[in-house]
């Protein structure tokens, strides 16, 4: 191939454009100047203004290449050999050819002067200096194989260090498959380059096997490069130890005094060489930093003092694990385990397995107790052994596949009053007594991945995964559950499970380039996504289902991390700065900005997690889905259900109710309803006007809304029995279906009441389907266009829905000219909206600030939301008014801004198609719309709790105070 060279000037600066070879490959002679030459080469205003000029000149970034773009430890631990190690083989080869040298006298001269190079320039005769470091190069690196970088397993390796475990956030963020693309977009904002004491040949063999060749480096140092400078002196194949000659072409090239040049390196005394000439440095691979981390830093994602530590962040995450877990599911934990005891023959053994125990917190726990407040749990074993007396031993297995907390479990086990089996260094005992009987307690720490464990333990009666289950795809957790269980019915308790929102508990909006909180913790989550973190549990109950298990349980058991709690909250955001704030920069956002407001106005961080209680086999009795429905057709029979009723204000019970069933009815066994948190609310608190209860549905017309009052309207059951007069029945007897009936454990429909729940939603979706059907009225009216702006004032059920559905049909691509912002006055719900797709999800404080809007739609039941909603749309904008606010007087300030608005304000009801709509839509067309919503939007994932018709009275009183999102009566449970 044919080069040309033209040489012009830069500042100081001299480039060599090479047309057609990666990097500015140079043909003919190496000459002995460190030169920067332009990626790609081309013609000089293309290299200039495009490549170069558009670039930030702030932040000048130079990476190293050997043991710094790559970890030389990871290549020896998963190849068994490694790029460095090569080169060290190579120059004891080259010292013993050339010199006699042995390999420890190698190894003296780097150590005396830094690199190989430098011993040689001064301890060589000035005369062979040349010839011999131009020998050097070529017999030491050029035989180099890099085939290790392409990730060849060792034969016989077993994947441990692949092995997921309950702290693996920062090790799947950690994982170098982004590296590429991250540097691409580095080297798209900031000037990058390559420097190192190795030669152009391997640099660019090192750069095309880490598929780093799309990278737009800025240029490249090496001592074998050229410079067309005359007055660089006479150092033949200047290293990183001469910086005043090897760093000169960037030195000259920026020269801004706001300009900060940062060096990343594994060598500590290229670091502070480079500080003698105005280069900062951070230490990569052999110090604390990787080089994501280390660009991270240089970017102000992550702060300069920061370390990640596996144990600090597990010792300070437990903490909060053990208040955070839900006491109501520990409790049904420890009920179902006595239960499972005394049915069993073998009643005095409990035998549990952790998967990724981490420190064995559980364990203790497990043992102790713990928890502070309301949040506090008693010990497990106390609990079972107070319901089944006859526990004597707990066989408990550990497993945690990460070698460097081995130590510290040891010691945990120590403390805790464990000695260690002087048979098997793995096994730990202890004797404990409860009311004067003794219990022995066995622990196994087991170091390897529960998935390849051929000698697991059998017979569980308890599986736990704290933190863990997230970590997995739903099926793979699935299967591999079955497996451990080897076809019994062991619970599954699986605390800690994130199920995907992460938010400042006061969020702060968009300022500028600088995203609001909520996108930016979006951004984080569907970064967790990418990296194979599944963020709905609802997924993995599903998938457990599939193998045979069945959900027992569930409570939110959410963290709050209090900025007091320095190390984790600064964790938290590492954690972001690892992932999320990168996604942030490729879409033209400040994400170092976000990190400083972060730090400048700290507060508190509220996770949302979940804890679930599953059976797998047996599980929880399903008889409404597992029964036999040969069932007669009946007519004129009475029918025996219990149905909760209102007799006055805030008081609410459950009677048993006869009811006769008529020819054209049909009888559903129900599966669960769902409790409206806004109409069934007011009527538990009586603020309500004597009325029809819905003129527009079957049955509810003729009934009146005055106490005692039987209330519900989204009821999913299954059909066991028809009249004769009902021509499908064949069809029906089986089938899941909705019926706005009250919530009852048996209802009698007419036959044209019903509707038949499409294939493939759930029941616990197919509940939704009132709430979903408002949340697309309200869509409707307000009639919103691509790009306009959109607050949603309440973000309760109905709120979230709203949120959820709007979300569901904008796209970022319109983002910051078309949003959608969310305000309550509870965090909970916040970070649910956050979660659901709100560009912000905000305290009503900060409306002002947020607006205005194009659209405003209100389903908060406050009067002062409307009045909000009413202040900050904007002139000439909507708002659409969807809360029923019962017999209250409102009280709206409608002044002259107001009257000169020209604002809209609209109410919504579901009941009847708004007259504008009527052309095109009917009640079943909507309805169709609606299921298919129900099917693709899961809203079931906004359950926060499951109750009985029996604790109907504690079901509003928590709806009420605020401490529940949603729940529903399953039928099921009972």
């Amino acid at each position: 191939m044919r080069s040309h060279r033209s040489t012009y000037f830069c500042g100081v600066l001299l480039f060599a454009s090479v047309s057609g070879v990666p990097f500015g490959l140079l043909a003919g002679k190496l000459h002995h100047r460190p030169q920067i030459i332009p990626r790609g080469g081309g013609d000089r205003e293309a290299v200039t203004h495009h490549s170069l000029q558009q670039r930030d000149s702030d932040l000048v970034i130079i990476i190293d290449v050997d043991n710094t773009i790559y970890a030389e430890k990871d290549l020896l631990r998963t190849t068994g050999q490694g790029i460095e190690r090569q080169i060290v083989e190579n120059t004891h080869r080259f010292g013993a050819r050339h010199f006699n040298l042995t390999s420890e006298q190698c190894d003296e001269l780097y150590r005396s002067w830094g690199t190989t190079i430098e011993g040689l320039r001064h301890t060589l005769p000035q005369s062979q200096v040349e010839d011999t470091l131009s020998t050097f190069y070529e017999e030491v690196y050029e035989r180099i194989d890099f085939s290790c970088i392409w990730g060849d397993r060792k034969i016989g390796d077993g994947g441990e260090s692949s092995a997921r475990s309950g702290y693996d956030h920062a090790n799947a963020l950690n994982k170098r498959s982004g590296l590429a693309t991250f540097l691409e977009s580095i080297s798209r904002r900031h000037y990058v380059y390559l420097a190192s004491n190795s030669p152009k040949s391997h640099i660019l063999r090192a750069v095309r096997s880490l598929g780093l060749g799309n990278v737009e480096f800025a240029g490249i140092l090496s001592p074998d490069m050229a410079t067309l400078e005359e007055d660089a002196g006479d150092v033949p194949f200047p290293t990183k130890s001469s910086p005043q000659i090897y760093y000169k072409p960037i030195l000259n090239r920026h020269k801004s005094p706001e300009c900060r040049i940062l060096l990343l390196d594994d060598s500590l005394l290229n670091i502070q060489l480079a500080k003698s000439v105005g280069i900062d440095g951070i230490h990569i691979n052999r110090g604390d930093r990787t080089l994501e981390e280390g660009l991270a830093e240089a970017l102000g994602h992550i702060p300069a003092g920061y370390t990640f530590s596996e144990v600090d962040y597990l010792t300070s995450k437990n903490r909060v694990d053990v208040n955070s877990i839900n006491p109501h599911v520990w409790g049904d934990l420890s009920k179902r385990l006595a239960s499972r005891l005394l049915g069993s023959p073998d009643g005095t053994v409990l035998r549990v397995a952790e998967l990724g125990s981490g420190l064995l917190v559980i364990l203790e726990l497990v043992v102790n107790g713990g928890g502070e407040g309301d949040r506090s749990k008693q010990s497990l074993l106390r609990l079972v052994a107070g319901l089944a007396r006859g526990l004597k031993k707990l066989e408990y297995t550990a497993y945690e596949s990460n070698l460097n907390l081995r130590p510290r479990c040891r010691q945990k086990l120590l403390d805790m009053g464990f000695r260690q089996d002087a048979s098997d260094d793995g096994t730990y005992k202890r004797t404990i007594s409860f009311e004067q009987e003794e219990l022995e307690i066995n622990v196994n720490l087991r170091a390897k991945d529960f998935q390849t464990d051929e000698s697991p333990p059998t017979n569980l009666d308890l599986i736990i995964g704290c933190s863990f289950a997230d970590l997995f795809d739903p099926d793979q957790l699935a299967m591999s559950l079955q497996r451990l269980s080897r076809g019994g019915d062991p619970l599954v308790y699986l605390p800690i499970t994130f199920s995907g929102a992460t938010q400042y508990q006061d969020e702060l909006p968009r300022q500028g380039l600088i995203p609001s909180d909520s996108y930016g913790f979006q951004v984080y989550s569907e970064s967790l996504r990418h990296h194979g973190h599944n963020l709905d549990p609802r997924l993995i109950v599903r998938a457990l289902s599939a193998v045979g298990g069945s959900l027992v349980s569930t409570g939110s058991s959410d963290w709050t991390i209090e900025p007091t709690n320095e190390y984790l909250w600064e964790t938290m955001l590492y954690f972001f700065g690892m992932s999320g704030a990168r996604d942030l920069v490729n879409d033209a956002w400040d994400a170092a900005g976000w990190m400083k407001r972060s730090f400048h106005s700290p507060r508190t961080i509220h996770v949302s997690n979940e804890d679930l209680l599953l059976c797998m086999g047996r599980g929880v009795s399903r008889c409404a889905e597992n029964r036999d429905y040969s069932v007669p057709n009946l007519g004129g029979a009475s029918v025996l259900a219990q149905e909760i009723q209102f007799i006055s204000p805030y008081n609410v019970t459950t009677v048993t109710k006869e009811t006769e069933m008529s020819e054209n009815q049909v009888l559903i066994e129900s599966v669960c309803s769902l409790v409206s948190s806004g109409t069934e609310l007011k009527i538990f608190k009586g603020s309500f006007d004597e009325a029809s209860l819905d003129v527009n549905i079957k049955g509810m017309a003729d009934e009146t809304m005055a106490y005692p009052l039987s209330y519900g309207y989204s009821l999913v059951g299954r059909v066991i029995a028809c009249g004769p007069s009902v021509s499908d029945s064949n069809d029906l007897i089986g089938r899941l279906v909705f019926t706005f009936s009250p919530h009852a454990t048996r209802v009698i429909a007419d036959r044209d009441a019903i509707q038949l729940v499409p294939p493939g939603i759930r029941a616990e979706d197919a509940v939704f389907m009132p709430s979903v059907e408002t949340a697309l009225s309200l869509v409707h009216d307000a009639h919103v266009l691509p790009g306009e702006s959109i607050a949603v004032y309440g973000q309760g059920i109905i709120g979230l829905l709203v949120t959820s559905i709007l979300s569901s049909h904008s796209s970022k691509a319109l983002l910051p000219f078309g949003s959608i912002t969310t305000f309550d006055t509870l965090g909970d719900r916040l970070r649910v909206s956050s979660s659901l797709g709100a560009t912000s999800a905000l305290k009503p404080v900060h409306a002002a600030c947020a607006g205005p809007f194009d659209v405003s739609i209100e389903v908060s039941g406050n009067p002062r939301a409307l009045q909000a909603a009413i202040d900050n749309t904007s002139n000439n904008g909507r708002v659409i008014v969807g809360s029923w606010y019962g017999n209250s007087d409102v009280a709206l300030k409608l002044g002259i801004d107001f009257h000169r608005s020209h604002k809209t304000i609209q109410t919504s009801q579901v009941s009847t198609i708004p007259a504008s709509l009527t052309g095109l839509w009917n009640k079943e067309r909507r309805f169709s719309l609606t299921w298919s919503l129900c099917k693709a939007l899961r809203p079931s994932r906004l359950i926060s709790r499951r109750m009985t018709l029996d604790d109907a009275q504690q079901v509003y009183e928590l709806l009420d105070e605020g401490k529940e999102r949603a729940i529903c009566f399953d039928y099921r449970c009972r």
